[in-house]
């Protein structure tokens, strides 16, 4: 704030506030604020007031970002896998970090009939939209895939663990695939995804939608 006869600096009147900043921290704070903090609880009350400076400070941005969005399993055959990936990013300034999420519309369909590719169960039945398991045999034919890098959820043992994505189609509820508790600035893991084609499967071109879900926590 400032006129011809005066300019304020600081973001309110109290014992101090503003910003220091050096090569390793930048804090923003406020000190002798009166009635400060949350009142009431937010959706469950008549009503709810964030007070103070620093309680209503502003969150700078959220950002969320898909290396590409065209995933190409190439042609599939009986005892090999078909694989593709591509990179998720998330930024938050949020200070409960983030969370992401996924589903599938449906299962891999024929584009020009009623078969589809069914999930993967792994190689030994053990897995499902909610747990990853060891997925190394082709010849246990599905879909599934695999998330590795920052922030992946944590039953992607190694590059061999493989999950079904939830399928909307059959009201599954989507799942968590990748998420911090913390700040994250560019956190970036790939998602692998995988196929492979029982002995008794009609040719032809297979399709799916897969949709992220990206949630800040403020």
């Amino acid at each position: 704030m400032e006129s011809n006869s005066y300019k304020i600096q600081f973001g309110n009147f109290n014992m101090s506030s503003g910003k220091k900043t050096s090569g390793t921290y930048a804090l923003s704070d406020t000190m002798g604020g009166l009635a400060v903090g949350p009142y009431g609880q937010y959706g469950s009350t008549n009503y709810f007031i964030g007070s103070g400076f620093q309680y209503v400070y502003q969150i700078d941005y959220f950002n969320f970002s898909i290396s590409k969005l065209n995933i190409e399993l190439g042609e599939l055959f009986t005892g090999s896998f078909g694989t593709d990936s591509h990179t998720i990013s998330i930024t938050t300034t949020g200070a409960s970090g983030y969370n992401v999420y996924a589903f599938e519309n449906h299962p891999l369909k024929l584009s020009t009939g009623t078969e589809t590719i069914n999930d993967t169960t792994c190689d030994s039945n053990d897995c499902d939209e909610t747990i990853a398991a060891s997925w190394t045999n082709p010849a246990q034919a599905g879909f599934g895939f695999n998330v590795s890098g920052t922030g992946a959820a944590t039953d992607f043992i190694n590059a061999n663990y493989f999950r079904q994505f939830a399928n909307n189609e059959a009201s599954e509820s989507m799942q968590q695939i990748m998420g911090s508790a913390n700040v994250a600035l560019n956190s970036t893991a790939t998602v692998n995804y995988k196929a492979s084609m029982p002995g008794n499967q009609a040719s032809g071109n297979y399709q799916t939608s897969i949709v992220f879900v990206a949630v800040p926590g403020y």
